[in-house]
């Protein structure tokens, strides 16, 4: 496995401290800068970091980070975590999805239930996906998908109807929400959980202390305990990453079984990439 860093640079701080061909200018305001995460370079750009910080400043704006496998590491591993690549606006919730926050974690506001169908205008849902998500992490899939899951059985995902508005009981004919009812999966060790590369969080403050919500971005690969795998092709996580603000939501995480991912790679199927997951 080869694990990338695509750092997104201001201008500014890009001229203080890298040379004036590292990365590629975005627009002029912004330099991306990928690295691989072995290289002296990477390790070079958190200690920048840590000086910026000290400054009340940070050196980087979103760093994204890309795995990318041989074929044989693919074809050895059993499990799987889908990288939703494509997200939307509105949220459900802009357009009259409710949720009930009294199931939701008190401390952490993680595991509100949705009491309505998926809300949302068809005309903002990208024609070009597959698999999108909105803001606040509602899946929403193409009836390409419902129709490859239905043929080839797989097991685990609830495809729920999108409709347009509240005042509306129209269906959607195109487009789905892809729900997993049973959370059950356990995150575990090794996994790495925090604020960004150079920050793991060590004060805990994005991280709930009943459990719900364990980080606020995933760092690393998942890892989760294998006597929590179950039999089915889709899966979801008994704790939530990210946080809850304004409109957006912790989010249970996804992992799926090799029979889906060789699905979604026959199929080519756009908006979604495949990561290794481990069972431990």
């Amino acid at each position: 496995m080869r694990e990338l860093a695509e750092f997104r640079i201001p201008e500014e701080h890009a001229k203080r401290f890298l040379s004036s061909d590292e990365g590629v200018s975005l627009g002029g305001s912004v330099r991306k800068v990928e690295l691989d995460t072995i290289s002296p370079r990477f390790l070079e750009i958190g200690a920048i970091d840590k000086k910026l910080r000290r400054e009340k400043r940070s050196f980087f704006t979103a760093c994204i980070i890309r795995r990318r496998y041989s074929k044989a590491e693919l074809e050895e591993a059993a499990l799987f975590r889908p990288e939703l690549t494509s997200t939307f606006e509105p949220a459900g919730e802009e357009c009259g999805t409710k949720y009930d926050e009294s199931t939701a974690c008190p401390r952490c506001g993680a595991g509100a239930k949705q009491t309505t169908p998926l809300y949302l205008p068809e005309k903002r849902i990208p024609k070009s996906k597959d698999v999108s998500r909105t803001i606040a992490g509602e899946i929403v899939v193409s009836r390409r998908v419902a129709e490859l899951f239905a043929r080839h059985e797989i097991t685990g995902a609830e495809l729920l109807p999108v409709r347009s508005n509240p005042l509306s009981s129209a269906e959607s004919k195109d487009w789905f929400q892809l729900t997993v009812p049973k959370a059950d999966a356990e995150i575990s060790a090794p996994t790495r959980m925090g604020i960004d590369p150079f920050d793991d969080d060590e004060k805990g403050e994005c991280r709930c202390p009943l459990g719900d919500l364990i980080g606020l971005n995933l760092l690393s690969e998942v890892s989760i305990k294998s006597t929590s795998r179950g039999n089915a092709d889709i899966i979801s996580s008994r704790q939530f990453v990210g946080m809850r603000r304004g409109l957006l939501r912790p989010e249970r995480i996804i992992l799926v079984s090799p029979k889906v991912r060789r699905l979604i790679e026959s199929e080519k199927l756009k908006g979604v990439e495949i990561e290794v997951a481990h069972l431990v």
